[in-house]
């Protein structure tokens, strides 16, 4: 009885600091704040998080973005065009990190002053290499790589964008259609 208390006192201290931090960002937050939404002594949250870094790796942990595991699934398939192989794969990962939208956008907008604070670069960089990678696969011309930098940085604004504007779950699976054909195609597909 006593852990199962525990577990839900602990699950409604990441739940209020998701909620503060998504509001205010790490540096703005309060752990006076976190404590008042979860409706416990603020000392309470020490017994369950060494300090305000320690929560904050906790609410963001199951987002931190690593996508080599998906670009390395995508790009181990051997059939198919580019834009194929994300439908395949990419698509249904990206579905999935939709679903923790307010940990992505705390993660990736709201980090600043924790270990977290590149994340986004850090994504950025790694579809860049994804991209130049299905580029060589793809095209017998050499790109400048500004290129792929620019392409990974526009997509993973897009992303971001329709986590920040999230209405529904088929809304962001409409919209992720419509960013990857124009990514893929062109705006000449719509």
């Amino acid at each position: 009885m006593a852990q199962v208390l525990k577990e839900e006192v602990r699950s409604r201290i990441l739940e209020a600091a998701e909620k503060v931090f998504y509001k205010k960002d790490y540096r703005g937050a309060k752990l006076t704040e976190i404590a008042k939404e979860a409706d416990i002594p603020v000392a309470l949250i020490y017994t369950y998080f060494k300090n305000k870094e320690v929560l904050f790796d906790a609410v963001v942990s199951s987002v931190y973005i690593n996508f080599e595991s998906a670009f390395d699934e995508e790009e181990s398939l051997e059939k198919g065009s580019a834009s194929e192989r994300f439908d395949e794969v990419g698509e249904n990962y990206i579905n999935e990190l939709l679903k923790e939208r307010k940990k992505l956008i705390i993660l990736m907008d709201k980090s600043s002053g924790t270990k977290h604070t590149e994340a986004k670069y850090k994504l950025i960089s790694q579809m860049q290499v994804h991209i130049e990678v299905s580029l060589k696969r793809q095209s017998k011309e050499e790109y400048d790589p500004m290129l792929a930098h620019i392409l990974a940085s526009n997509f993973t604004e897009g992303l971001l964008e329709i986590a920040r504007h999230y209405q529904s779950e088929k809304w962001a699976k409409d919209m992720l259609k419509l960013i990857a054909r124009c990514y893929y195609k062109g705006v000449e597909s719509l």
